[in-house]
């Protein structure tokens, strides 16, 4: 399309907004009541930073404002549920039963609004919204220096802010002990410190935030008569780094309940609100006294640690997951259902899922104890590697599919995350837990209508469907020269802003790398790939992470 025909769409589009009552404006004023409370107040700060950073929109505290926008709580809604309504033809109204849902609200408003160098105009979508999962949670993997552990930590806080304007309500994230020598390593505490800053922001947005561990890891250097026997594993989905400890040993199950209980107090200021525990990868045991570990040692020892937990936090939920039971079957589910028919008093909810397709024993048999079930979906590792080396790695259809099979049985989940790149699978997955019955299609949709402008939603979601059937790296196809043309397609109706976005780009670079990759036999060569490696891991801030996962190829 050339310029002429752009600026004929764009007075097109002027007209319809002057005809149905909406107006693009310069001046935007956001209000909220005296004592609004942190929550309220930070989402008035987060919904002027995303109107200005999208649009050429001047953020003022009068009445001179072409528009106002203003945030109140009522009673009388759902938990965490938003209603969006007019109050004036200037005026937007947000309300909502707390703070986190007039930050939800304010995602929906920003989601459906337009922006360009012209101005912002405001969204028309108008009615009351409530989430169907309770659980709408993300874990940030932060290992291998990827980037929750090596970006700044502003750009780290300022993405939490972004997913829970997508509904996010729960963070967790893990301790890796295996990475240091002790809680007393500079390293660990430096890791300590960066989780708290993670967390406040978390709390800030309304979120309930937690730990992820796995209740029988050691630190290096552990003695060896306090070490596990390695579990079975012989499909190499369990993972062992040597350094668990037996929990059916007296002195290793002491030392693993002290450095449990330090661990929680280095979180007693900002409290916990969930613990998840893990059983493998890091984790298990698999010596006479403890194996089957998902259905003996791993749940007695998870009871026990469940009550050090709870004496500190009394409130806090509690979470066992279930990754890799019966992989391959050791009777693990059928010892789980076993140990908690004796009593789960201890336990809120079950989470079940797999690299391929969902765990069939809670689907076909019910969840053990008789408890709320939740999903953990790949999102990240799924069939390449490096993980993320390749850009975007979106997971439409998959998502679609996997979700399909729960049939409603999930009160949501927790997405596995690595880092920035499958930003797209995580707020498909958040949009699901929020509402089950939406298609993953039509969420990917709202993404690029919002991330990037409603004028290049076809163009660009059919880009990502080529980009998901070319995501095998030693399968990509013809139609992979299509992808890239249809993304430098959409790049002449984009602003400046989003051309700049880092979310475009891991997009772009996806299909640059797909198309070269493509005519180039899957080799990787040439000075344009070499480029978008290099971009990738300047925008993942990967230039020390560990090769295997995250950090793209690098060409010589």
């Amino acid at each position: 399309m050339n310029g002429l025909s752009l600026k004929i769409l764009h007075s097109f589009f002027l007209l319809f907004i002057s005809l149905y009552g909406l107006s693009q404006v310069q001046t935007v004023r956001i209000i909220v009541p005296k004592g609004a409370g942190t929550v309220m107040e930070n989402t008035k700060r987060i919904l002027e930073l995303q109107i200005t950073s999208r649009a050429d929109v001047t953020i003022v505290k009068d009445i001179s404002a072409q528009l106002t926008i203003e945030l109140i709580k009522e009673a009388g809604y759902h938990p965490e549920s938003y209603s969006i309504s007019d109050k004036g033809k200037s005026h937007i109204q947000i309300a909502g039963a707390d703070g986190a849902a007039l930050l939800y609200g304010a995602g929906k408003l920003l989601r459906t609004s337009c922006y360009d160098s012209n101005g912002f105009t405001p969204g028309t979508w108008r009615g009351t919204s409530t989430p169907k999962g309770k659980i709408r949670g993300i874990y940030f993997a932060t290992h291998f220096n990827n980037f929750y552990e090596a970006a700044p930590i502003e750009d780290v806080q300022k993405y939490v802010e972004e997913l829970a304007l997508w509904g996010v309500n729960h963070l967790v994230i893990h301790f890796a002990n295996w990475q240091y020598t002790a809680f007393y390593d500079a390293a660990a505490q430096k890791t300590l410190t960066r989780f708290r800053q993670i967390m406040g922001m978390a709390r800030a947005c309304g979120m309930k935030v937690g730990l992820l561990q796995v209740p029988n890891q050691g630190f290096k250097f552990t003695k060896s008569e306090f070490l596990n026997t390695p579990v079975p594993d012989q499909l190499g989905r369990r993972g062992h780094f040597g350094i668990n400890l037996n929990p059916s040993n007296a002195q290793a199950d002491k030392l693993l309940k002290e450095n449990w209980a330090y661990l929680l107090d280095q979180f007693k200021d900002i409290g916990l609100d969930l613990m998840v525990f893990w059983p493998y990868d890091e984790g298990g045991c698999g010596c006479d006294q403890c194996w089957p570990w998902g259905g003996r040692g791993y749940p007695k020892l998870c009871k026990a640690l469940a009550g050090i937990t709870k004496q500190k936090f009394p409130d806090i939920n509690v979470v066992l997951s279930t990754w890799m039971y019966d992989t391959p079957p050791a009777g693990e589910w059928e010892g789980l259902t076993r140990f908690l028919s004796k009593g789960n008093n201890w336990l809120h909810y079950v989470m079940a899922d797999s690299h391929e397709d969902f765990p069939g024993y809670p689907l076909q048999k019910g969840v053990p104890g008789n408890l709320p079930l939740l999903n953990f979906p790949e999102i990240s590792m799924w069939g390449q590697g490096p993980w993320g080396g390749y850009g975007s790695n979106p997971l439409v259809n998959r998502l679609q599919r996997l979700w399909n099979q729960t049939e409603g049985k999930v009160s949501g989940g927790f997405p596995y995350s690595e880092g920035i790149y499958e930003d797209l699978n995580k707020i498909i997955c958040a949009q699901l837990y929020w509402d089950g019955e939406r298609q993953t299609s039509d969420i990917v949709k709202e993404y690029i209508a919002y991330e990037f402008s409603p004028d290049v939603v076809n163009d660009v979601s059919r880009a990502i469907e080529i980009l998901e059937a070319n995501h095998n790296r030693k399968q990509i196809k013809a139609n992979a020269v299509e992808a890239f043309n249809l993304l430098q397609q959409a790049e002449r109706k984009l602003t400046a802003q989003t051309l700049k976005s880092w979310r475009w780009r891991i997009l772009y670079l996806r299909a640059l790398i797909d198309r070269e990759m493509y005519e180039r036999g899957g080799k990787l060569e040439g000075e344009l790939l070499k480029a978008a490696f290099n971009e990738l891991t300047e925008i993942y801030h990967a230039q020390n992470a560990h090769s295997m996962p995250i950090r793209p190829p690098v060409i010589k």
